[in-house]
């Protein structure tokens, strides 16, 4: 189950809640890869005339023009017209990230395998306990009901993993369940790290647990067999699936050891502070060992965890230097990522930098909450 987004109704704070189920594998389900393959036209189709328009014409479409396109052709499609306008808006939304600098480059043709997924929003399929029929193709599917889904269906999305197997995600507009705590308001303040995973004002440490180094050697040696299989041969499929495999094992236990710590952190602390670090940058500088960390993913579901406990999740500013002030106030300038430990000149105490990163995150958080206002910390530029 995971958090989507909050919404007012009827007064009350409640949260867009998914659910995710397992498909049951059967011959029918080449009927949804012929969706996807349709799907996968789709965004082609769109991304050629955006591309075309503005060679000729040195403007964009649109979406209120790109959908009244496609609504012509949406009589001999196998997508339902509401799915056909979901992925148009896909696309528009990832040429405005573009547009805005958020992303690096404008949005990229898709081959059929490589695209995964599809949505309905609140038509074109019927849900029925452990069923689902959808209309434009007259199929229905069951998936393994591993729990039981509550509230009013908003959309379903059907998606295909990298090892073939289908899912659909229900989301509904439910109030979420939450959890008892004994509110006893301790705080505290977290440095994120490399080789340590976190450390806490409060002097603990978590060790990075690094999954994927773990299995590294026998993510190669897959690798390596895939490479010396034959192309388009049932060998290198299995291989190919054998890897994937793998991969999805250790996004499983990374998942698992993230959810453990986000609850665990939740039922010790009322109030959590953390910095807004720029983790697009930071993988960039240390690639893969940032990616097996993954800090940005333990940051959304401790802010999914927090929701549920009834617990305070506060950023800082990025630019903030931790790190680099004192006790005493003064900023060392000169530290450097190298330097684990350093001396205050002005008042002479020894600090090491990610202990006193957090204290410094801890007090600049209770004073912005006490406060009410964010305090800004942008770099000089010459």
């Amino acid at each position: 189950m995971y958090f989507l987004a909050y919404l007012l109704k009827n007064g009350y704070l409640c949260t867009m809640i998914s659910y995710k189920y397992k498909l049951y594998r059967t011959d029918k389900t080449k009927h949804l890869d012929k969706m996807l393959r349709e799907a996968s036209f789709v965004w082609n189709h769109a991304l050629a005339l955006q591309k075309r328009y503005y060679q000729i014409y040195h403007k964009y479409i649109g979406i209120g023009r790109m959908k009244a396109h496609f609504v012509k052709h949406i009589g001999r499609c196998l997508l339902h017209s509401q799915t056909v306008q979901e992925i148009l808006e896909r696309l528009d939304e990832a040429y405005m990230r573009f547009f805005k600098h958020l992303a690096v480059r404008p949005p990229k043709f898709k081959k059929a395998k490589h695209f995964s997924s599809f949505l309905f929003k609140q038509g074109g399929f019927k849900l029925d306990g452990n069923k689902i029929r959808i209309n434009k193709i007259s199929k229905t599917y069951k998936f393994s009901l591993s729990r039981e889904y509550q509230g009013k269906v908003k959309t379903v999305k059907f998606k295909r993993s990298p090892l073939g197997e289908y899912y659909i995600i229900v989301t509904t507009d439910a109030v979420g369940n939450t959890y008892g705590k004994s509110h006893n308001g301790a705080s505290v303040g977290i440095d994120f790290g490399l080789k340590t995973y976190m450390t806490m004002s409060d002097g603990t440490t978590i060790e990075s647990p690094r999954f994927l180094k773990t299995d590294l050697p026998s993510l190669q040696k897959r690798g390596r067999k895939l490479s010396m299989c034959k192309q388009h041969s049932h060998h290198r499929e299995r291989s190919r699936k054998e890897l994937n495999r793998l991969y999805e094992r250790i996004v499983n236990k990374r998942n698992a050891w993230q959810w453990e710590l986000a609850h665990r952190l939740c039922r010790m602390y009322d109030r959590i502070f953390i910095e807004d670090l720029r983790l697009t940058g930071m993988t960039k500088l240390w690639g893969r060992k940032m990616s097996d960390l993954a800090h940005a993913e333990f940051v959304n579901k401790l802010e999914y965890v927090a929701g549920k406990y009834g617990v305070t999740v506060h950023k800082i500013d990025r630019f903030f230097p931790s790190s680099k002030t004192c006790t005493c106030g003064y900023v060392n300038k000169e530290l450097t990522l190298r330097d684990r430990h350093w001396t205050c000149p002005e008042c002479g105490t020894r600090h090491h930098r990610d202990e006193l990163a957090a204290c410094n995150i801890l007090r600049q958080g209770i004073a912005e909450l006490e406060s009410g206002r964010k305090t800004t910390c942008r770099p000089k530029t010459a």
